[in-house]
């Protein structure tokens, strides 16, 4: 949406203004038919439109949407108002980079720093309906609120990756997967992040898991949560190389998801090859067979 901010300022034309002028509301998903508006207000070429903005998939009720070619779940890539950016970036280079669009990428790999989510002067959270696109509504300029060069190396890696698939930078990508956990290779942005999350979200085995995963939560807790998990990760490859222990802070609701609705075929199949693994080393004896329903007692063991 950063084309369009910069377009509607060239203009003299106010984001909220522009934005219903084209028939526009940024709180829902864009579809396809909304890129030939936003197109021909750009003068632009709709494919490049396309690539550079999260539509909803219409096939799948609103679940997935698509970022650059990529397919990935709202949860990935969520379609809201708010917005996140790194000041630096956007000082260097004025425009706004495409895995800011996505939970993926919580902070900056070049300037190692997290990705700023409210103003430092106001405090209000960061929107798209703003002056410019390094001002907030306040009229200041975005600061970076943490200290530059911070962010652990498994976490750049990570970044790095992430922001080079969804630029289609194959021979980036190539090798900043090197750096990254073995059974991440192949897997997709969408895939490949709820699995470190499936990782990284418990800190130990009993704790709460909303805390750390929710919409509203900060940056900074992202990026320990993928940094935990891809550490986590680091250390599992073939099965007969995998402990009991290493499932212990795996939080396996998010992993039977990510097996049973992934974004592609490998990521499902990563997944339920895991809990495979995981079911194997349950202790043997009398198991039951699937689960009842809530506040029912069980007829037979």
């Amino acid at each position: 949406m950063s084309w369009l901010l910069r377009a509607f300022r060239a203009n003299g034309v106010q984001y909220e203004e522009g934005m219903r002028w084209l028939g526009l509301d940024r709180r829902t998903g864009l579809g396809d038919s909304d890129v030939v508006a936003v197109a021909w207000a750009l003068h632009a070429d709709a494919d490049e439109v396309r690539g550079r903005m999260t539509l909803l998939e219409s096939r799948a009720g609103g679940r997935w949407v698509h970022l650059a070619g990529h397919r990935l779940c709202r949860w990935v890539a969520p379609t809201t108002m708010m917005a996140k950016l790194c000041p630096l970036c956007l000082r260097e280079t004025g425009f706004a980079r495409i895995g800011w669009l996505t939970r993926a990428v919580p902070a900056c790999w070049r300037h190692g720093c997290s990705l700023v989510q409210a103003c430092a002067v106001c405090s209000r959270k960061i929107q798209w309906a703003r002056p410019g696109l390094r001002i907030c509504r306040c009229g200041r300029f975005f600061k970076p609120l943490d200290e530059v060069g911070s962010l652990e190396p498994e976490l750049i890696a990570w970044l790095e990756w992430v922001e080079a698939v969804l630029c289609g930078d194959a021979g980036v990508a190539r090798s900043a997967s090197l750096r990254l956990p073995p059974l991440l290779q192949d897997m997709t942005v969408d895939g490949a992040y709820r699995m470190v999350e499936a990782f990284g979200l418990l800190e130990r085995p009993d704790a709460p898991v909303r805390a750390v995963r929710h919409s509203s939560v900060r940056l900074s807790v992202v990026g320990a949560v993928l940094t935990r998990g891809l550490r986590r990760l680091s250390e599992v490859d073939r099965a007969e190389g995998i402990t009991p222990q290493a499932f212990e802070n795996v939080h396996l609701p998010v992993l039977t998801e990510l097996a049973e609705e992934p974004a592609a075929d490998v990521d499902g199949r990563r997944a339920a090859w895991l809990l495979d693994v995981h079911r194997a080393m349950r202790p043997s004896g009398m198991r039951r067979v699937g689960s009842r329903p809530r506040r029912q007692m069980p007829l037979f063991l």
